[in-house]
């Protein structure tokens, strides 16, 4: 990724896997997923005209420092299920998030102290063209939550999951 003659370069850091294949920009608070276009090919062969995106990352960088924030916060978006455009700042907590999106078609997670993923959210949503007034795109946003909080038998309490900053945004 390049910005402008002032900024510096960012390189990504890629991950190859045979389902997935990651370019991770840990400084930009950024990863971005790709997939083999047809199916059952090993991605981590792919050359990258034979991969799509799937999936993006935004990372808090709250929860794991291996990651800076990403700069480009809030993060807003026109969305139909809301019939409001959301926005998702540095500091949006668990409740937040649901009083903006709505409780979530699926979520889990946190069931460990410390092993496996914090408690996450995901919804499926429609985001609103702003040229065309008609067109819709469907997608799915899922949200990791950080902290203690986020972990342990009463995870879901919302006086517990409900004061969490988000860490990992993923845009499928």
């Amino acid at each position: 990724m390049q910005g402008n003659k002032s900024a510096t370069t960012v390189e990504a850091e890629i991950k190859a896997y045979p389902d997935v294949v990651y370019h991770n920009y840990r400084a930009l608070g950024l990863s971005l997923q790709y997939e083999a276009i047809t199916p059952g090919t090993d991605a981590s062969k792919c050359s990258p005209q034979d991969l799509r995106l799937a999936a993006i990352d935004i990372y808090s960088g709250l929860d794991d420092k291996k990651w800076t924030c990403f700069p480009a916060l809030p993060l807003s978006m026109h969305v139909t299920r809301s019939e409001a455009e959301v926005s998702i700042n540095h500091d949006s907590k668990g409740r937040d998030l649901i009083n903006e999106l709505g409780e979530p078609q699926r979520k889990g997670g946190g069931a460990g102290d410390r092993s496996g993923p914090a408690v996450w959210m995901e919804w499926s949503l429609q985001l609103k063209s702003p040229s065309d007034l008609g067109a819709r795109r469907e997608f799915k946003m899922q949200i990791e939550l950080a902290g203690a909080a986020a972990r342990g038998a009463d995870r879901w309490n919302a006086e517990r999951a409900g004061t969490c900053n988000w860490a990992v945004i993923t845009i499928s």
